[in-house]
This record gives C-alpha cells, structure tokens and sequence, in this order.
C-alpha cells in the first residue's frame, strides 16, 4: 500500500512522489492516448466519429471476412490474440478472422505505442495496435471490436441514465474523451450494457486512479477493460445486427 504524508518543508519532495506514482499507474492504462480519438480509435478523416457503431454500410467487412496479419513483434502474444479471435467468431458465428492471403484490404496487428484501431474497415493496410501494456485478453478484445465497426459505450447519447461522469475526478486534457453525443449523432443498436468490451472502467482517464473518472448511477465501479472475460450477450447481438448475421 503506498502512503503519502506532507511534514514540512518535505511537502514538495511528496509531491513529486505522488507524481511519479500517477506516472506508474498510467502504464497500466495505455488506451489513454490524449492524441487519439476516446483514448484509442485512430481518426478517419473520411466519417464522422460521432455514433456507437459505424454508419457507412461500406466500412463493413465483405461477408464479416477479415484478413490479417500478426507482425512478427508480436509473436509472443500470437496464442492470446488468436483466443481473442476465437472469442469473437465462436460468440457471432458470423465474423471470421483469417490470415492474409493476397487480400488488398486486411488488418495489420502490430506492437504499437499504446492500444489503438481504426473503426470499420478503412480500405488497404489498417493497422491495429497492441503494444506494451495491452497484453489481456480483454483489451485485445476490445481493439479488435473497434476494427469491426464499434465506438464506445460511455460515449452514447442516452448514458446519464445508466452512469455518472465525474469531470472533476478527470484529467483536464482527457475532458473531450467523455463527449456525449447528441441523439441525432447516434446509431445505436440496443441497450446500453454495462458488461460491454466497449465500456471503459471507472479508473480510465482519472487524475489519480484512486477517484472514479465515472460508476453506475448507484455508485458502482464499472469493470476496467483488461479484467473483462470477452464479448458480452449485448456486444454480440450488435455485431450481428450490424452484419446482418
């Protein structure tokens, strides 16, 4: 347990203790990228990022086929992101995952700085990162979700009703990660879902990590990312309507 005091002149020396101990927890949330959209969705200049799936039919993958390669720096972590896939397409059974094979549009999963993806297919190479930090099942999960069309559920226009944002417990330069959207913004496909891969923890994007960035509305914590065991009923019954599956 790490206890910080204030005893005289030795306030300043603390200070920059609890400092570096913010430091250290942030390495164990690498989704928090202040230059990326949400903390990890990579812009695509072409469509908007404002809606909880994606709206343009075209991003879709052809027949939820989508072709991959794993960079050879991330071969150690090859079992877990094939168990990930597998997480996926066993729980749809219509999304499959397979190894490139001449295809002009594929996912390139590499170790990256942080955890990050595009949403929907985007056309050619697109990569998705899995870099240090990134290594749970969860969070793999997660990213790859975001390559089949998916934005966050904390970002939805109805999430008052089902969670409470503390901006005051958040990051000033993390503020925008928590823009609700407006209704019109929306697509939404069902309910909001607390056990959703999509759904951030109440950690994520706080100053400290010792105060909830948000919680349910009766104040309990939401499940970080890396402690969640794959898609949800509700995440699954999304991509199939989203896929027509």
């Amino acid at each position: 347990m790490w206890m910080l005091f204030s005893v005289g002149g030795a306030s300043g020396f603390f200070s920059e203790i609890e400092k570096s101990i913010v430091e250290a927890f942030k390495e164990y949330f690498p989704m928090e990228n202040k230059n990326l959209i949400e903390g990890d969705i990579i812009p695509d200049a072409r469509e908007s990022l404002s809606y909880n799936a994606m709206t343009s039919e075209s991003k879709r993958w052809y027949k939820g086929l989508v072709p991959y390669v794993i960079d050879s720096s991330l071969r150690p972590m090859e079992p877990l992101i094939q168990e990930a896939m597998k997480n996926i397409q066993t729980r749809t059974a219509c999304i499959r995952f397979k190894p490139r094979s001449g295809e002009r549009d594929f996912i390139l999963i590499k170790k990256g700085k942080g955890c990050n993806s595009y949403v929907g297919r985007q056309g050619g190479q697109q990569e998705v990162s899995i870099g240090e930090g990134c290594e749970s099942f969860g969070v793999v999960v997660h990213e790859l979700t975001h390559s089949l069309g998916f934005h966050h559920e904390h970002n939805r226009s109805d999430r008052d009703q089902y969670i409470k944002i503390y901006m005051e417990n958040i990051d000033p330069q993390y503020g925008s990660q928590f823009r609700k959207k407006s209704p019109n913004e929306n697509r939404l496909i069902n309910a909001f879902s607390y056990d959703s891969i999509m759904l951030y923890g109440s950690k994520s994007f706080s100053k400290s990590k010792r105060k909830p960035s948000m919680t349910k509305l009766n104040g309990e914590t939401l499940t970080e990312v890396h402690h969640k065991k794959g898609l949800s009923k509700s995440d699954v019954e999304r991509i199939r309507k989203l896929y027509s599956c």
